[in-house]
């Protein structure tokens, strides 16, 4: 009868680690885009963008694991948090969010975030611009944990110098996801 219970209990263990749902990602990723792109302009004829979108899911690295460790509601989770960095993920895209998130609604974020783009659909359209005020937002695979909390690293790459980047824990109240924290912010 205990065997029983121990896979009763990592099976509801396995379902708290599978709210990686394309849904999900998807409401965190409008709250992201809703914060940064917030002061940029809608692109239209002509208008050169400014803020791109990175269309791969950055893997996380232990760099990730390592800025956790000071946070206070992330310290009793580091392990949690190393062992989803270490645990090898097959590359994904932000395709499946995107098509969910501007299929019938959120159409002025969409004129300003435009198509997610690859490093080299980047790297070519900076040159051709020659411009050095453009850049490239880069959001992390999400990170799920116990009671509600993600974890998400966003990043921003330049041609030129000055990336920056930091953490961001959410947690989800209800059906609700809200930002919890902005932390261990970097930038060079």
């Amino acid at each position: 009868m205990s065997k029983c219970w121990v896979i009763l209990w990592a099976f509801i263990g396995l379902l708290g680690q599978a709210q990686n749902t394309p849904s999900d990602n998807a409401v965190l990723l409008k709250l992201l885009l809703n914060r940064f792109y917030a002061q940029e302009k809608p692109i239209v004829k002509n208008r050169l963008q400014l803020l791109y979108f990175y269309r791969d899911k950055a893997p996380n690295t232990l760099e990730l694991w390592d800025g956790c460790r000071n946070h206070p509601i992330l310290q009793s989770r580091l392990e949690a948090i190393k062992k989803q960095v270490q645990t090898p993920k097959a590359p994904e895209t932000w395709d499946a969010e995107f098509s969910l998130l501007f299929a019938k609604e959120n159409q002025y974020l969409k004129q300003k975030v435009q198509q997610p783009v690859t490093l080299a659909q980047f790297e070519k359209d900076t040159q051709r611009f020659g411009e050095n005020n453009q850049r490239m937002m880069i959001v992390n695979q999400p990170i799920y944990l116990d009671q509600g909390y993600c974890l998400i690293k966003v990043g921003f790459y330049r041609s030129i110098e000055h990336n920056s980047g930091s953490f961001f824990l959410f947690q989800k109240k209800g059906d609700t996801w809200q930002i919890v924290d902005e932390f261990n912010r970097w930038e060079t």
